[in-house]
């Protein structure tokens, strides 16, 4: 037999095997979620783009690793690994790449989609897709945006791909892009900077407010260049439009604001084509989030991450993967966007929540608003709570919102437990005891036994200029930067002791870290009956204010520095 043949012979008994190995149901939906209504079927010859994500045979061991560099009390805290040492842990056995390299059809060539090619791209026609899936695409909208996207019911895999294969994506999800749940408050005063004449902090806050209560500092003091802010921003087509920091209100903000660092700016990293236009064409979301962050965090470089993507699940990949592929990764990462955990598959959200535990490992602090829909979304007359993604991920920080004076957790703070993801060690005692505080008040519209969010809050209504107008907005997206800006300071004390910066906050903050806290006992979210009907603030932790806010001179002392 000659070389040639032997090299073709494995792909061969491969294929043959794979054709007689039983097609099993792999995922499926019982229905169509709410807002989406079927317009139609796509042509056979229309080409759709697939993401496989494969098994990562070490997940297990980087989940032993991130807890070892992020718990105080391990000899291999602070010990961060490169991103090149993550890939080791997920990249996919090699058979796997080559067993669905050899099934998919001919001419379909899979590209990486991570870093260590544990998601592979592929574009198929519907006609190949349809055969190889055994299933039956249609064409759904999305009544909220217009949005349409090509979607099934459910899929079949070989059960020798089974193996192989965790799961395909999108063909189930019907996840919509990204939440952003900024809102403009009762206060807009349409005027240009400098008339001075803002509420006092007790009402509606800005820079030196936070600079007060929190005892956030103004400036860094080690010079570290390695020390920034990540910040997510997303173009959408849909009704939320497309979000961007415009540069002349970022100006006029810290002339107003923050005079002693007039002149600061942002770096931008653009992604599958996004762009930060500078019409004035953008909504509230990016204003706030680079001005909470350049504004707040003194001279900690930031850096504004903007991506166009219309699939959630694609969109926080690729913030993800943009991470990963730094060779300065920023140390922390503020996002204001979210999605119901449900609008996500759960083989979904467990990918993308693996990859924020690969960001755990190098050291990055993910941090999210925990949204602006209390208990339920806002989602009245419901009959179970709803949680939100990625806040329920065990590897993110979520940040609720609350307000200075006095201070109390706002109603429309998210927060509550996941229905995907198990109580990590870190928060059960503190999960445990509010729900035993609680008793059986609303038993049944919560998982008992899920990861509680949020883990922290801060202040959720601030003043911003947009449009070269001071207004005031409220959210947790406010929430998140700011609290984002208090970690990057934090840092900068750190490396200027010598120490490590903080990586993955939750292990430090459910331990010593919650020293530097100031617990909120006061407020209740909004729940399935409107407002007043969802969880209550009180001693410790609970589902609307988490640990509580930032307190800098105590987290300082908190942490031996």
């Amino acid at each position: 037999m000659n070389m040639a043949l032997l090299r073709v012979l494995p792909l061969v008994l491969l294929s043959t095997s794979v054709l007689s190995s039983t097609l099993v149901l792999h995922e499926s939906i019982s229905h169509v979620p709410s807002g989406f209504e079927v317009i139609g079927s796509p042509s056979p010859n229309q080409e759709i783009e697939l993401l496989v994500a494969l098994v990562q045979p070490n997940i297990t061991a980087l989940a032993k690793v991130v807890d070892a560099v992020s718990f105080p009390s391990s000899p291999s805290y602070g010990k961060y690994l490169t991103a090149a040492e993550v890939a080791g842990y997920v990249k996919p056995a090699p058979d796997s790449v080559s067993a669905v390299t050899a099934w998919l059809p001919n001419g379909a060539s899979p590209k990486p989609f991570s870093p260590a090619g544990d998601i592979l791209k592929v574009s198929l026609t519907v006609e190949q897709a349809e055969g190889l899936f055994n299933t039956s695409f249609k064409i759904f909208t999305y009544s909220a945006s217009g949005q349409q996207m090509i979607r099934a019911m459910n899929y079949s895999l070989p059960s020798i791909m089974q193996q192989h294969i965790l799961h395909v994506h999108p063909i189930v999800s019907f996840a919509p892009p990204p939440q952003r749940p900024a809102q403009n408050t009762a206060y807009n005063r349409r005027a240009t900077p400098k008339s001075r004449q803002l509420a006092p902090c007790e009402d509606i806050v800005q820079p030196v407010c936070l600079q007060e209560f929190y005892g956030i500092p103004n400036t860094t003091i080690s010079g570290s260049k390695t020390n920034y802010i990540g910040v997510a921003g997303y173009n959408v087509n849909n009704t939320s439009g497309g979000e961007y920091a415009n540069n002349a209100d970022l100006a006029n903000f810290l002339n107003e604001f923050r005079p002693d660092i007039a002149g600061n700016t942002f770096s931008l990293a653009l992604l599958n084509g996004a762009e930060n236009l500078q019409d004035n064409s953008g909504g509230l979301e990016g204003q706030i989030d680079i001005q909470y962050t350049v504004g707040v965090a003194g001279n900690v470089p930031v850096t504004y991450i903007l991506d166009l993507n219309d699939d959630s699940v694609t969109s926080y990949l690729d913030i993800i993967n943009w991470i990963l592929a730094q060779e300065n990764p920023p140390t922390v990462f503020t996002t204001s966007y979210a999605n119901e955990e449900a609008d996500l598959t759960l083989s979904a959200a467990t990918s993308v929540c693996n990859g924020y535990m690969q960001l755990a490992a190098i050291g990055v602090s993910m941090l999210f608003g925990s949204g602006d829909g209390g208990a339920s979304d806002l989602h009245i007359g419901c009959t179970e709570f709803v949680p939100m993604f990625p806040s329920t991920c065990p590897y993110v920080t979520s940040v609720g919102g609350t307000f200075f004076q006095p201070p109390t957790a706002f109603g429309s703070s998210g927060g509550g437990f996941s229905n995907y993801f198990p109580v990590p060690s870190w928060q059960a005692a503190d999960t445990s005891a509010y729900l035993e505080s609680i008793g059986d008040q609303y038993s049944g519209m919560y998982n008992p036994s899920g990861r509680g969010f949020p883990d922290v809050t801060s202040e959720w209504e601030v003043y911003i200029v947009n449009e070269g107008g001071v207004t005031s907005v409220g959210g947790t997206s406010c929430a998140s930067p700011i609290f984002a800006s208090f970690i990057a300071l934090v840092n900068d004390r750190l490396i200027a002791a010598g120490k490590p910066v903080l990586g993955f906050l939750n292990p430090v903050l459910y331990g010593t870290g919650r020293n530097g806290l100031d617990d909120v006992t006061t407020g209740q979210s909004y729940g399935c009956s409107g407002s007043a009907s969802g969880w209550n603030a009180g001693t410790g932790w609970d589902p609307i204010s988490g640990l509580g806010t930032p307190n800098f001179s105590a987290m300082i002392e908190a942490l031996g520095i």
